[in-house]
């Protein structure tokens, strides 16, 4: 039987907490909303759970609180056969949450208090750097401290080990860091950050890849939307396209892409074979409402890709 691919995602949990309203309160107004819901979030907890779907054995490394929402984050990787053993627990506090609310227009505003994921520090990686070291690849997402992002990398690269960084939400990383990254997965806003731009400034992607590699990345995935995805190294460069699909909801797309990449890479697949099964993952993944839910399993996406293949 072939071997797992073994993938340690360090990265956040952060419960969604969702109300709809007809407009927004203004500062000291209490309205009534509705369509109350409570949903699974952070991007590590989502990639953890993407890769684990697409076959993979996951150690998930996350900081949570001892309470009832990290007693349901722990439901959740139960059921979806996470290795949870690592995780950190925080005795001060409580496990991220993220309070969502959107008007009728379908506009949203967002506070959000990380909470424990604050807690998830260098230290506490460099305890498992032999958890890192066994692992084909590592998973990394920025909800969580950047010494932390920093350490992570640092420790699976010293072990040769693959370090998959998904940029989001942005925050500046030390230049030492980019050197470790086997592959950086931005989206164009987060490109152009990266490079020292502003989100709205107008520049080639194939620019923005190629300045991200001079910062010594070995290979960039630049998500482009519906466009699909540009994808450069030190060898070669090109756009891959998007696959034609019913969008329904974008939100669990780049977490989808991020999973697959990595599931990808880990398998030990040729590049443009693990961004053609990302692009499929998250093609799949827009066709359904929610983030969770919408994670495709294994079998879904290699059924897609082959019915695509025969459409072609």
């Amino acid at each position: 039987m072939k071997k797992k691919p073994v993938i340690t995602v360090v990265g956040s949990y952060i419960v969604g907490l969702t109300m709809r309203t007809g407009r927004f309160p203004t500062p000291g107004e209490t309205l009534t909303g509705h369509s109350f819901s409570r949903f699974y979030g952070g991007k590590g907890s989502n990639q953890a759970v993407g890769c684990a779907r697409l076959g993979a054995d996951v150690n998930f490394i996350a900081c949570i609180g001892k309470d009832t929402i990290g007693d349901e984050a722990m439901e959740l990787y139960r059921r979806e056969k996470i290795n949870t053993e690592f995780m950190c627990y925080s005795e001060r506090l409580s496990t991220g949450v993220g309070f969502v609310m959107v008007d009728d227009a379908g506009s949203n505003m967002i506070l959000l208090d990380i909470g424990a994921n604050n807690e998830l520090s260098p230290e506490y990686i460099t305890q498992m750097s032999d958890v890192i070291s066994q692992s084909d690849i590592v998973l990394i997402q920025m909800e969580i401290p950047v010494a932390t992002v920093a350490k992570t990398a640092e420790i699976a690269n010293s072990h040769g080990v693959a370090v998959l960084l998904n940029p989001a939400p942005y925050q500046a990383l030390p230049a030492s860091v980019w050197p470790a990254v086997t592959l950086l997965t931005p989206n164009e806003k987060e490109a152009k950050l990266i490079t020292g731009r502003s989100p709205e400034e107008k520049v080639d992607v194939e620019i923005l890849g190629a300045d991200i590699l001079k910062m010594g990345v070995k290979n960039v995935i630049i998500t482009l939307g519906e466009r699909g995805a540009y994808v450069a190294n030190g060898t070669f460069s090109c756009t891959v396209p998007a696959r034609k699909v019913n969008v329904v909801d974008t939100t669990g797309a780049g977490d989808s892409f991020a999973a697959a990449a990595g599931v990808a890479v880990a398998a030990g697949k040729p590049l443009m074979e693990a961004v053609e099964y990302a692009i499929s993952a998250s093609a799949l993944a827009v066709t359904q409402y929610g983030v969770i839910e919408s994670l495709p399993y294994s079998e879904q996406v290699q059924d897609f890709i082959y019915k695509q293949t025969c459409i072609s």
